[in-house]
């Protein structure tokens, strides 16, 4: 093993720009080119009109800013083959500071099929006329009394809506397939300027509907968000009275452009963007944002809620039984999203979850193939409990945030980020390998981020939340830097200081995001392992070995993101480990470069002050409380349903799968009436 020490010199900077390296090595998906340029010309509109005048070219329409959207007629709108002489002509004009020709990128829903049948289960029903909200077991606990020895099984959205809270005033938008928006639970709280349709260029998102329904995934996503609350259709949206939107973008050519355009689209109105899509999750692909779609997610995140940024969330990827790492994912490695993975009804890693340290958080979905899914609104005007995979876990937390923003809309995007690291759970899955204590006391998992999202946590701590301090970053690049040799006898470590640009403007002293940009070429990518070790002793795995990764191509200029390092202070000692490990003696290859890049803040988030994070080691031992509160709470229950009835109650409990105040005598089975009837009881019994 080398062991190289190198010096260093800091470079501050105010802004950080990522390049992501754009590669697909999907041997069943072959890029096409359109015949659509994004040309970028800095002087207006009039001399966007000129220039496409002059090269015989169609300026369709500005993008955003200073980016427009040219046709060259004379090309196919579809072609194997670049037409780099035309786009040499437009880059050399004096008025184009850059043009790109549009090609296909291959995009993937991050569900699964499962066509074996489910074994139905029935529950009683709680509060709601829906259907099937005794399905959603996700929000309430719908175990029999027979498993009360085990941790609580949902996402604590009940005390939530008893607080007050179910979205109102925020608007979601999913990225997606389309959207049936007359389905009848979801139509009334549709949003038109939530909505477009990018791939047929007009104002309706509907679905392109075929015999397959191959286009139901945006539809379903939209329903975990909103549907209609108490109307005898289909389910309970989490959010269930915030507006819903869709984006058509999926069905169609794929392009920087339209990935760009949804990324912000409206972004000065919605709220929250849901995607539960990405580049190909077959282990051997390495892709992220263009150009245009890089710009689009920092006009999103500067522009968007008058400059607090918008909520983007991004499901981490199903391709966890082909070994994929969700770090090759520049769309879930982004600093800018909140990566969202899953676990099934038994607290555990799904099959097809993937690993990496940019997850940032958990929510429920489907498992082994007779687990429970996700409930939701189907094509067809109908429904569904057979939603999964990572597509189903990233709409809930798009509407458990939706929550968080009505708790308090003054919230900045990094704001969500402290959120979900101060409160999600850890103990619900304790049992899963992998947990750490990082320097600052977070405990971290590359399968589940900080953990299970908690949605009674989340909206009580935003409540009073303070805005952290402005953002820092702070980029840490060798000097000089030769090549280093790397191979499966002679594994590279590379020690180095830092200081975190100590004394300069930019100093981070907290750490939010670490970014590791490295180029490498290697004969084998998907042999490749790398760790880093941060100054506190908290070792990260940034990319695991891939065995479907036969790519020579290597990684050039590719960022690995970690969220693992969330409040510590950088300066110290740092360790980057890159081996092989496989432990194939043939392949070879060499460290060309690298750069470490840290986000955080120079002052302590008003939260750190009180101190590192106290976790409930005893949320495991709640058992939703059953054991303990039961008789008091059915005491209670009856006493006041009796003044409000003047009828006895029947007697079941008031929570999880016994959960049926509902059934009371002559009591209206409406959310308002049921949760000022748990407000009245007990504020905490729910927590």
């Amino acid at each position: 093993m080398s062991r190289i020490p190198l010096f260093f010199f800091l470079l501050c900077l105010t802004n950080a720009a990522v390049d992501y390296y754009k590669e697909s090595d999907g041997i069943d998906f072959v890029p096409e080119h359109s015949n659509e340029w994004v040309v970028r010309i800095d002087e207006g509109d009039e001399v966007a009109d000129l220039v496409a005048n002059e090269l015989g070219l169609e300026n369709r329409r500005k993008i955003f800013d200073n980016y427009y959207l040219f046709i060259n007629p004379s090309v196919p709108r579809r072609s194997k083959r670049a037409t780099n002489d035309f786009t040499n002509l437009l880059t050399k004009h004096e008025k184009v500071s850059w043009a790109e020709q549009q090609q296909s990128r291959n995009r993937v829903k991050r569900d699964f099929i499962d066509k074996r049948a489910q074994e139905e289960r029935v529950y009683r029903s709680v509060a709601f006329s829906d259907p099937k909200w005794s399905k959603e077991w996700y929000l309430k606990d719908t175990r029999p009394e027979s498993s009360s020895h085990l941790p609580k099984l949902d996402l604590h959205v009940l005390p939530a809506w008893a607080a007050g809270y179910t979205g109102k005033g925020i608007k979601v938008t999913i990225l997606d397939d389309g959207l049936e928006w007359n389905n009848s639970d979801i139509m009334a709280n549709y949003d038109p300027k939530a909505s477009y349709d990018l791939n047929d260029n007009d104002d309706d998102p509907s679905p392109r509907y075929d015999p397959t329904n191959e286009n139901k995934h945006g539809t379903r996503c939209a329903g975990e968000v909103a549907m209609v609350a108490n109307n005898s259709i289909c389910g309970v949206g989490i959010a269930y009275n915030a507006k819903i939107g869709g984006i058509r973008m999926l069905d169609g050519h794929v392009t920087d452009r339209v990935e760009a355009e949804a990324i912000a689209f409206n972004h000065k109105y919605v709220d929250i963007y849901s995607a539960s899509w990405g580049p190909n999750d077959d282990g051997r692909t390495v892709e992220g944002p263009g150009t245009l779609a890089s710009a689009a997610f920092i006009k999103g995140i500067t522009e968007g809620r008058n400059g607090k940024g918008v909520i983007y969330v991004w499901a981490s990827g199903n391709g966890g039984r082909r070994q994929d790492n969700c770090n090759c994912d520049g769309y879930t490695g982004s600093i800018y999203t909140i990566s969202i993975s899953s676990a099934s009804e038994h607290q555990q890693s799904p099959w097809y979850a993937e690993r990496c340290p940019s997850t940032m958080a958990t929510t429920y979905s489907s498992g082994a193939y007779k687990d429970q899914k996700v409930t939701t609104t189907d094509l067809h005007d109908s429904c569904t409990d057979d939603h999964t995979g990572t597509s189903a876990s990233a709409p809930l937390a798009a509407g458990i945030f939706a929550l968080v923003l009505e708790a308090n809309p003054q919230l900045t995007w990094r704001d969500m980020q402290h959120l979900v690291a101060w409160t999600s759970e850890y103990a619900p899955l304790a049992d899963n390998h992998g947990w750490t204590t990082n320097g600052a006391g977070f405990k971290v998992n590359s399968r589940f981020g900080f953990g299970l999202l908690n949605a009674a946590a989340l909206t009580e701590a935003a409540r009073n939340w303070v805005t952290v301090p402005k953002q820092s970053i702070c980029q840490i690049e060798p000097t000089k830097f030769t090549p280093q040799r790397i191979s499966a006898a002679r594994p590279l470590e590379i020690d180095f200081e830092v200081k975190g640009c100590e004394g300069e403007n930019n100093v981070v002293r907290f750490l939010e995001h670490v970014q590791l940009y490295v180029t490498i070429s290697y004969t084998r990518r998907g042999a490749l392992k790398i760790n880093i070790t941060s100054p506190h002793g908290t070792r990260t795995t940034l990319l695991s070995e891939r065995d479907q990764d036969t790519s020579t191509d290597g990684f050039k200029n590719w960022s690995f993101m970690s969220v693992h390092n969330w409040g510590e202070n950088p300066k110290g000692v740092w360790t980057i480990k890159i081996m092989d490990a496989t432990g194939d003696m043939e392949n070879l290859g060499a460290l060309e470069d690298f750069r470490l890049v840290l986000h955080g803040t120079s002052e302590a988030p008003h939260r750190m002050l009180a101190g590192p994070r106290v976790y409930d080691e005893n949320y495991n031992t709640v058992q939703n409380e059953r054991s303990e509160k039961r008789q008091s709470l059915e005491s209670l229950a009856r006493q006041q349903a009796m003044v409000e009835s003047n009828k006895l109650a029947s007697k079941h409990d008031a929570y999880g799968q016994q959960d049926s105040l509902d059934e009371m005598n002559n009591i209206p089975a409406t959310d308002s009436h049921w949760f000022r009837l748990l407000a009245r009881l007990n504020g905490n019994w729910l927590q």
